[in-house]
């Protein structure tokens, strides 16, 4: 179909994204800041080997629902990335359902973003804080955590306008910075510990075929959320550098999900060998106060903070492009206002999705960290059914397009191993009983946000401007 002969033309972005770039993008969100808070707990539930066995072998089964993502997003590089699989899979509803539960976990997570950067900077630089100005449900909020989340927020929402280009740049330096400190920290705690802190090496007592598999379980059922960023690469797809092949994109996944399984168990083997492990896991932010207690390195347990902060720009950077992407996929596909299509004339990204989610990104810091908690946490859901789609598409795409070209095809046995895993994954979420359940008021939230969606979907449907050969040419280009 020629852009001549359809209604809407169709907008595309500026192919400069390198190899690395996708890399720094994927392993950016990866890393975020929950390591700083929750090694404790990790500890707590599985010992220090349970814990470490646990992200491996949580990374190791990401690795199937990774491949899924590996073979479509070198198939079928477009932006939005599950807006064009599951489209081509299912059709559009399917598609939006699945988009926009996607889009509910990336935008949302934003706000919680912005929130964390004030917060953190007062535990690097204690004489900024500033008298609280009020409390939401016990959340302080004062100027000394509002301006630091809004301005660099501002920031990054300036880089992104200015082009994808300055903002994977960014976030590959960003990714190199906090990759070094994370080397200097954890050398420190290799060099200056003692092994005989990692004992006992589980969190329970009894026999070693009884206590491991129950503390690693314990720690392995959180891992795949600590783990989710691999799948913002398939959103941005769309701007991969004119040089690169196809199937460099699905290698960036794979090693971002390897990178991240390596980045946690360091940091767990870090804390867990510095003091013993049940002090530890009894510190409020025991991956920076441990070389405090330990040896007296105030300034380790500063860097270990600073890095923490690096982790929060980097998410918040690359929750910018995979949300932005997602939105604008959805806008230019004719399943949300035409306006989330736009495109910047000049740097050629789509510049009303940004602005949209930036925006949504500043409102955090006024809320507080209390108000967004519920929010953040129901957010997991929309991206774990997100993985279930995806791989059933992989599926189903082998049955009704086996022409199609993949460049990273894999075997089939991955596909169907990346459909279980994810679905348990959801399943861990809604069964009652289950360590992972929602709380009711997180279902309300996602199925208010759904109903939301929904709603807005059939109202752009119903104007009837985009017939489904043109929104197959919209949303999937010359890959339909």
């Amino acid at each position: 179909m020629s852009e001549t002969s359809v209604h809407h033309k169709r907008e595309t972005l500026e192919k400069v994204i390198s190899f690395r770039s996708y890399i720094a993008l994927g392993l950016g969100i990866v890393v975020g800041i929950g390591w700083v808070v929750y090694s404790g707990q990790w500890l707590a539930d599985g010992g220090p080997l349970g814990a470490m066995i646990a992200f491996l072998v949580g990374g190791l089964l990401l690795i199937p629902v990774g491949k899924c993502y590996a073979e479509l997003t070198s198939a079928i590089p477009v932006a939005g990335g599950e807006v064009a699989f599951s489209f081509k899979a299912f059709g559009p509803f399917t598609c939006f359902l699945t988009a926009w539960a996607l889009a509910f976990s990336y935008v949302m997570v934003t706000p919680f973003e912005t929130i964390a950067i004030g917060t953190l900077l007062e535990s690097i630089i204690p004489a900024i804080a500033t008298e609280p100005l009020y409390y939401i449900d016990g959340s302080k909020v004062s100027l000394s955590t509002i301006i630091p989340g809004v301005l660099i927020g501002i920031y990054l929402i300036w880089l992104n306008y200015k082009g994808v280009e300055n903002s994977t740049k960014f976030q590959s330096y960003v990714i190199s910075v906090l990759v070094v400190c994370t080397f200097v920290f954890t050398a420190v705690a290799l060099v200056k510990g003692d092994v005989s802190n990692l004992t006992p090496l589980f969190a329970r007592e009894g026999s070693f075929w009884a206590v491991a598999p129950a503390s690693i379980v314990s720690v392995i059922v959180v891992v795949p959320w600590f783990m989710s960023g691999f799948d913002a690469i398939p959103q941005a797809s769309e701007e991969a550098g004119i040089k690169m092949d196809p199937k460099q994109l699905g290698t960036a996944i794979i090693l971002t999900i390897i990178a991240g399984a390596i980045f946690y168990t360091l940091i767990i083997l870090a804390v867990a060998i510095s003091v013993p492990w049940q002090v530890s896991s009894k510190l409020a932010l025991p991956t920076a106060e441990v070389f405090e207690v330990a040896f007296g390195y105030v300034w380790v347990a500063k860097l270990v903070l600073i890095t923490a902060l690096l982790g929060l720009v980097t998410t918040l950077n690359g929750m910018y492009i995979a949300a932005s992407r997602i939105i604008f996929a959805l806008g230019r596909g004719g399943l949300l206002p035409h306006w989330f299509a736009g495109v910047h004339p000049v740097h050629h990204i789509p510049r009303n999705a940004i602005l949209f989610v930036g925006g949504v990104s500043l409102i955090g810091p006024f809320v507080g960290k209390a108000a967004m908690g519920p929010i953040v946490n129901s957010s997991s859901l929309g991206f774990t059914s997100a993985l279930v789609i995806t791989c059933l598409a992989a599926i189903r795409l082998r049955k009704t397009d086996p022409d199609m070209a993949r460049p990273y095809k894999v075997h089939k046995a991955h596909l169907y191993a990346g459909a279980i895993i994810s679905s348990i994954l959801v399943l861990l979420m809604i069964l009652p009983q289950s360590s992972g359940q929602l709380a009711p008021n997180e279902f309300l939230i996602i199925g208010i946000w759904m109903v939301f969606g929904v709603t807005a979907y059939f109202w752009r449907v119903s104007k009837k401007d985009m017939d489904q050969e043109e929104r197959s040419y919209m949303i999937l280009g010359d890959y339909k």
